[in-house]
């Protein structure tokens, strides 16, 4: 691939940026002098901060039309795939415009790819580098990342250690979820870090904006101790999670973090939602799916407990 200066487009989705990072690490591989820029929204900017691989974070509230359009992109690449992500893959006036086949949007891209693969999201994306010559398994490996820094995991430590944790055995539970049908009764998951504070671990809840109330409910239901660390940044989350001895929760942005970090993950699914596509897969990763309305407290727990015992937890 020769050297390209590279516009990356996805708006939504704190977890959607976050898959997108192991497409920028093989764009990377394929040319180290690449340059790669990335357009995203103010809030899911901060997970890209440190980035080695990434040139420039364009946020898309902060007016970066003029930057787009007078930086002489060679290629872009739409994963949004609306009239607004459309218009700025036109903007970037680059020779090559990039996005997954729709009927309809031949107006903004030239280059448009049919996807032939169902399966992880993060591997998905990669079949959009198919019209630049690569290959999804030519040059990389699928793990998203995300750079912390040293300072970064002392304060996560530091947070853990005036909250009460112990600091060692941590698990980080996110209970929530913007979409209710995807959202499990917070029952299940305050009966798994019951059994988690019976073996010695520290669960901590982190509810982000709007969700400390449904968390405050949700614990105080316990009779164990558990932790809720409210108000932390988005990098905060981050870091927590990444000192953490297990994530367990919803399909949302906290799992994809406990990924990149290489944590084992027990993520609970509605039927409206594929493990296959979200979930990274593999030993370490385990998932429960049903009917939300129909999941019994035994049989979630049996599952849970099932995949404890393979962790070595």
């Amino acid at each position: 691939m020769k050297k390209s200066k590279i516009l990356i487009i996805v708006f939504k989705g704190i977890g959607d940026v976050i898959l997108t990072t192991p497409l920028i690490k093989a764009l990377k591989t394929a040319n180290p002098e690449n340059e790669i820029f990335f357009l995203t929204k103010k809030f899911a900017a901060p997970i890209l901060k440190n980035n080695p691989n990434i040139k420039e974070i364009l946020i898309r509230e902060e007016k970066t039309l003029i930057k787009i359009l007078t930086s002489k992109f060679d290629i872009s690449v739409d994963f949004m795939l609306s009239s607004s992500s459309g218009a700025y893959c036109l903007f970037s006036k680059a020779k090559e415009r990039i996005a997954f086949y729709r009927p309809w949007n031949g107006i903004f891209y030239n280059r448009r790819v049919k996807k032939s693969f169902d399966g992880y999201n993060a591997l998905e994306r990669m079949e959009i580098l198919k019209p630049l010559g690569l290959k999804p398994n030519d040059y990389y490996d699928i793990k998203p990342q995300i750079f912390l820094t040293e300072e970064e995991k002392k304060e996560a430590e530091n947070i853990a250690a005036s909250l009460g944790a112990n600091i060692g055995k941590i698990v980080t539970f996110d209970i929530t979820s913007p979409r209710s049908y995807r959202q499990p009764s917070a029952d299940f998951f305050i009966a798994m870090a019951d059994k988690l504070s019976e073996i010695g671990y520290s669960c901590i809840f982190p509810p982000g904006p709007g969700e400390e109330e449904y968390v405050k409910k949700a614990v105080s239901k316990s009779g164990n101790k558990h932790f809720i660390a409210e108000k932390l940044s988005l990098r905060q989350l981050a870091s927590i999670i990444s000192i953490s001895s297990l994530h367990v929760g919803t399909s949302s942005a906290p799992m994809h973090m406990a990924v990149a970090f290489d944590k084992p993950t027990f993520t609970v699914y509605s039927p409206y939602t594929s493990p296959s596509s979200w979930g990274p897969g593999g030993e370490r990763h385990a998932f429960f799916q049903k009917d939300l309305n129909s999941i019994k407290m035994e049989e979630i727990m049996l599952s849970f407990e099932k995949f404890l015992r393979k962790i070595g937890i």
